[in-house]
């Protein structure tokens, strides 16, 4: 498969706004791939070159291309002529077509593979010098694709691809390709679920039919050292009805403000030996499980958001280490803990760094408040019901960095109660019940984990998650600041869109307005997304693609009469900014259906 034959199937992508469209469109493409060019595609559709969990950023900007394109001497643009022409047409990638145009560079018909290989090569470019070789690695290549082929090729490493297809897409293409239909997806979604390598799950199913592509899904095992996509919690609107969904005894943790943090702990000679597309390309210092020879012991650690954050935290490495168990997978949350006390969420990220980690690990030194297991010496626990996992994780003996939530059985409101008050008294945002039976389920959210937080005092049931798909520029003081607020959206599970609810200007600083313009200017986009929904009383003056999720709270959920259609015809009354940038995806935002369930709960 040749990569002109990629751009072209890009390019239809771009011009479809049916998810239903592209769906079909890609599960007929995928028909014409080998085994290992469905495996590339996979993470090219998703801009990436491996699954998320692997180091494998470009580390590449739009201003380093602009400047390489600009200081080409066969074609008369200077860089405030290549900067103008870049804003004309809104988008790095048409700009790179352009250019290319004016070179007249001409495909010499690049293979998927060796696009691929090119691609990596740009990712393992690292230290002193690199943006120069960068810079030339791009050049030479640019010159061997057509126009089309450079417009793709760019915006991948400039991290702009943006189709709005996410791994959930995928999956649907997956079971339509295989059963013309969405009725695999829970084969899927349970073998995603705790891989979490969209690459992988197709070189499980690739050139297959039904049946067996089914028995290649179930025998996916979970393997430490590969993330588990995190169990999601439910909430609801009164206290009482708790123990309805749950059922009576129930399992209550603390609920921490803190970053979701598995702890992988393992010996990679023990384990299944897998044929990942990425691994040869990973530099040794970075293999880890990977690299099937070694033998000691490994430590990784892993965000909601599947990112191996393993050198932010080296005391809760050494602490894992020191665990006598040979291997284990714990879900927690880290926090940041000092004078006997947790700190907030803000103080904690700040740990959240790749350089001077041993400057800020002295002051702001971080716990593991551990409150499951998933595995253990060998063992897949994952389906043994919540009760016993817990009894299982009382067992193992956590020290220094790593400590155990405790958990506590209660049957009745009253003591529901006094355990929640404690809680929110001790600062923490509330508590998590659990039904003591059912497996821990990846990437699931349902009753029978639910949350409790101290907002359920209040008018409104919880915090809201939104996701950025817009700014405002700001009147008055804020005129020059570029950005006076910005535009939160849900996300619609069913149709894997963000749809627009309400203008968040109140509760974000000057200075946070700044970072934020600086932040979001990365990701503009010329035209509304097509992975975006916004009644038209909404438009923002500039558009964002959806990535940043950000927390507020509101006085209540009102109903905007005649718009149904879009974020269930709801809105927040007076929403205000709790934390811009959480530790979650963009699908990982509060939902449309959930907005309406709260709705419903405080009317």
């Amino acid at each position: 498969m040749k990569f002109n034959e990629v751009a072209n199937i890009f390019e239809q992508i771009e011009k479809t706004s049916s998810r239903n469209e592209i769906t079909t469109l890609l599960s007929n493409f995928y028909k014409s791939l080998t085994k290992e060019e469905g495996q590339i595609l996979s993470y090219m559709v998703l801009g990436r070159v491996a699954p998320f969990f692997v180091n494998s950023e470009f580390n590449y900007s739009e201003k380093s291309l602009l400047t390489l394109l600009s200081n080409y001497e066969k074609v008369n643009m200077g860089k405030e002529e290549i900067k103008d022409k870049r804003i004309e047409l809104g988008d790095i990638g048409d700009t790179t077509k352009f250019f290319s145009q004016e070179a007249k560079f001409r495909s010499q018909s690049l293979s998927v593979k060796e696009i691929y290989e090119i691609l990596w090569s740009i990712v393992n470019i690292q230290g002193s010098g690199s943006v120069e070789k960068k810079n030339t690695t791009i050049l030479e290549t640019l010159k061997k694709l057509s126009p089309l082929e450079a417009k793709y090729f760019v915006r991948i490493i400039c991290g702009q691809l943006r189709f709005g297809i996410s791994f959930k897409t995928l999956l649907d293409v997956f079971s339509f390709l295989i059963s013309g239909s969405k009725d695999i997806r829970e084969e899927l979604d349970r073998a995603y679920g705790v891989t979490a390598d969209i690459g992988y799950i197709y070189s499980i199913i690739a050139k297959k039919g039904l049946e067996k592509a089914v028995v290649g899904l179930n025998s996916v095992k979970l393997q430490p050292g590969i993330p588990v996509l995190p169990r999601l919690v439910e909430r609801v609107g009164k206290f009482e009805e708790t123990f309805e969904r749950t059922g009576v005894p129930a399992l209550v943790q603390s609920k921490y403000d803190g970053l979701r943090c598995q702890i992988h702990k393992y010996e990679s000679k023990n384990y299944e030996d897998r044929e990942y597309i990425w691994a040869k390309y990973i530099k040794k210092k970075d293999i880890g499980l990977f690299d099937m020879s070694s033998s000691g012991v490994e430590v990784k650690l892993f965000t909601r958001n599947l990112e191996d954050i393993t050198a932010m935290f080296p005391e809760i490495v050494e602490s894992a280490k020191s665990v006598d168990e040979k291997s284990f997978i714990l879900d927690s949350e880290v926090l940041g803990f000092k004078d006997g006390k947790f700190l907030s969420f803000q103080e904690t990220m700040q740990r959240r760094r790749k350089y001077g980690v041993t400057d800020t690990s002295k002051d702001i030194p971080v716990k593991g408040m551990v409150f499951d297991i998933l595995f253990l010496n060998g063992e897949d626990i994952l389906s043994k019901d919540t009760v016993d996992r817990v009894e299982i994780l009382e067992k193992v003996d956590l020290e220094n960095s790593l400590e155990r939530c405790k958990t506590e059985r209660v049957q009745t409101l009253e003591e529901l109660m006094e355990i929640f008050n404690k809680n929110v008294e001790q600062g923490y945002e509330g508590v998590i019940v659990k039904m003591k039976t059912g497996g821990y389920l990846p990437g699931v959210r349902n009753y029978d984990w639910i949350k409790l937080k101290k907002s359920m005092m209040n008018a409104l049931v919880d915090t809201v998650d939104l996701v950025c798909v817009g700014y405002y520029y700001g009147s008055g003081r804020r005129s020059d600041l570029g950005v006076g607020a910005v535009l939160g959206a849900l996300y619609n599970e069913d149709m894997d869109v963000y749809e627009a609810i309400c203008k968040v200007g109140t509760g974000i600083t000057d200075e946070q307005l700044k970072d934020i313009r600086k932040q979001l200017d990365s990701k503009v986009k010329e035209e509304k997304p097509k992975s975006v929904l916004c009644p038209e009383y909404l438009k923002p003056d500039v558009w964002v693609y959806p990535e940043v999720v950000f927390s507020v709270e509101a006085d209540e959920i009102t109903s905007r009469l005649g718009e149904e259609e879009i974020g269930g015809g709801l809105s927040l009354r007076f929403p205000r900014l709790i934390e811009w940038d959480r530790d979650k995806s963009a699908t990982d935002a509060t939902r449309v259906t959930e907005l309406e369930e709260m709705f419903k709960m405080v009317k």
